[in-house]
């Protein structure tokens, strides 16, 4: 990757950039969205916000121009096949289920007619559950803390002289990397600032809206029941979360659900232990957080890397972000 960042700067510097975007790698890249819209309205974690509905527009157009855009069938097909990826393939998801995903981006996926995945955590659809990050996130904003320090970190979060933003993607991080179950973490939170959610109003899709985007086209794959972290469960938890996403969305739609995309994601949150569960369950893909071209698909088919979209449309910086991923 490193290689891949310095030959990208170096034609940058000379202008080249859209020369050495002619010659990018072949495989599947797969993008990944959050939630669509202005962060600044949001009232719980703005980092979430991949971009708005105007950037979101802008993405899928450059993708639709520049790559070849698959569904999950052609995906299956092609990692059962064992073929080689001899084109450069794109493949377009979402992950939690956010209203946002029905209201602002399914029409735009719509009117452009690109198939897209919907990765969605089933215990919060309908549901007064308040995702554990949101009520972080909360909590991060109603305290007037200039540290952070919880029981189960080894060190404490600074959240003075700061932005917001920062402050909640620095807990949150620190939440993620600690030992202790994040619903440990949360009980520790709530008595250190002494602050209680009363009330959630539920920013999640309904079942209703579910059914609608699949029945216009859409994949709707599995995000966990609870969306907590796996590489944190008991085998036997793993197999709740695992068996009763799949249980409940085949019970509310028409197709069999094929497809999973692990919380949060990155390398610390799942192992290859878990792929033989997965297996047993009748998932055939499984989707990462992780950055880099997938290019040896049947032997990754449970570790699928996908690049995360966060920032406003450039096409520069979007080439760039193609141009330094590494493959696996």
């Amino acid at each position: 990757m490193l290689f891949n960042k310095i030959r990208t700067r170096i034609f940058r510097h000379l202008g080249m950039t859209k020369i050495l975007w002619r010659y990018r790698q072949n495989g599947i890249y797969c993008f990944n969205f959050h939630r669509i819209g202005d962060a600044n309205k949001g009232k719980y974690d703005p980092n979430i916000f991949s971009c708005s509905v105007e950037d979101l527009e802008k993405h899928v157009a450059f993708i639709k121009n520049n790559f070849e855009i698959i569904n999950q069938a052609y995906f299956i097909t092609i990692v059962n096949s064992g073929q080689i990826v001899d084109k450069k393939l794109a493949y377009i998801t979402f992950d939690d289920g956010y209203l946002d995903n029905y209201e602002l981006a399914f029409p735009v996926l719509k009117a452009m007619n690109v198939p897209a995945t919907f990765f969605v955590a089933t215990g919060l659809i309908e549901s007064e559950v308040v995702p554990w990050w949101d009520e972080i996130a909360w909590h991060v904003r109603q305290c007037n803390l200039d540290e952070l320090s919880l029981p189960s970190w080894h060190k404490p979060v600074v959240l003075s002289n700061t932005t917001l933003n920062k402050k909640i993607r620095a807990v949150l991080s620190q939440f993620k990397s600690a030992s202790a179950p994040i619903e440990k973490q949360l009980v520790e939170l709530r008595q250190i600032t002494g602050l209680v959610l009363e009330h959630y109003d539920s920013e999640f899709m309904t079942w209703a809206h579910i059914a609608e985007m699949e029945s216009a086209g859409m994949t709707i794959g599995a995000h966990s029941h609870s969306h907590r972290i796996f590489s944190g469960l008991s085998a036997k938890e793993l197999s709740h979360e695992l068996s009763h996403a799949k249980m409940l969305l085949e019970a509310k739609l028409a197709q069999k659900v094929l497809s999973i995309s692990y919380p949060v994601g990155n390398a610390s949150t799942y192992n290859k232990d878990m792929f033989d569960e997965i297996d047993r369950q009748g998932y055939q893909l499984a989707f990462t957080f992780r950055y880099f071209i997938n290019q040896e698909l049947k032997s990754n088919k449970f570790q699928l890397g996908r690049f995360s979209i966060s920032e406003p449309f450039t096409e520069r910086r979007f080439m760039e972000l193609c141009l330094n991923a590494p493959t696996l």
